[in-house]
């Protein structure tokens, strides 16, 4: 167990490897900021926006993608600008972006919560890279897990209030909240994020459980992994060959002297694995 970030985070989420630059991008959504770790040279960068920001994806040019609290944007990693592709959820302006993740496609599909996080207002949205967007599912609690099976025609998507990730139908899209779910996770734990692997197993961080937990394409719990921190907000595969676990946390909420007995608590880890993911999509806009 390595450990990543270099000052512990409120709330870390939406671990993203690009392939391409070896390095690891990912959010702290308070602190308004986006985060980069690069492998070779051990090289860190970050940038502070004006909102706050769930979700960082790259581009096919060097700029970034990022889930704003109110719409999707570009930002320029040299200027800090932002270029705003689209806004979400403009008519709720107590809601706020969260989980977010590219298709097989490069196709942006992002979730949307009640920022206070006591009504069910959450959207789920599907943005082209021309800016284009598609509301896909309504009255969601908090916007969690986006993972695509492609050789089993799924998607993963969960909602964290009510404890549930379902397999919907992909690339064909229908709701499918009324069936059984893929998994329910026992009261008092959160599904937060997750990631899939080559084998088609899906790795779901769970809150408040301190472990990630790797379920068959069946959902059948096939493995945990205990951390040492509470909360666990996501997971992606990354690294040379595509087997080092990346595990963002969270710190807040949390009593003072819980994160002295925590002292990993709010940072990112990484863990190597025996199995390969798969990489992290990224948007197929400029």
């Amino acid at each position: 167990m390595k450990q990543i970030s270099t000052q512990r985070h409120q709330l870390a989420e939406g671990p993203f490897w690009s392939k391409a630059e070896q390095a690891l991008y990912w959010v702290d959504i308070p602190a308004c900021q986006v985060w980069c770790w690069h492998q070779e040279g051990n090289r860190y960068e970050h940038w502070t926006l004006p909102k706050k920001v769930s979700a960082v994806f790259t581009t096919q040019s060097d700029r970034l993608l990022v889930a704003m609290a109110d719409g999707i944007a570009y930002l320029d990693k040299t200027t800090t600008t932002l270029d705003y592709l689209c806004d979400l959820d403009s008519d709720l302006p107590g809601n706020r972006s969260n989980d977010a993740k590219c298709d097989p496609d490069g196709v942006l599909w992002v979730g949307s919560m009640d920022d206070l996080e006591q009504q069910m207002t959450g959207r789920l949205w599907k943005i082209t890279p021309e800016g284009k967007k598609a509301l896909m599912l309504e009255n969601l609690g908090i916007s969690n897990t986006f993972a695509w099976d492609e050789g089993r025609g799924r998607f993963y998507f969960g909602d964290t209030m009510t404890r549930r990730i379902h397999a919907y139908p992909y690339p064909e899209f229908y709701d499918v909240r009324l069936q059984k779910p893929f998994v329910e996770v026992k009261e008092g734990v959160g599904n937060d994020g997750s990631c899939i692997d080559l084998e088609g197993c899906l790795w779901n961080a769970n809150w408040n459980g301190a472990r990630i937990v790797r379920y068959s394409p069946e959902g059948e719990m096939l493995q945990t992994i205990e951390l040492p921190f509470a909360k666990p907000t996501s997971c992606v595969f990354g690294g040379p060959e595509g087997k080092t676990l990346f595990i963002t946390s969270a710190s807040v909420d949390t009593p003072a002297e819980q994160l002295a007995n925590q002292p990993l608590s709010g940072h990112v880890i990484a863990i190597e694995m025996d199995v390969a993911g798969a990489p992290s999509q990224p948007f197929a806009g400029a």
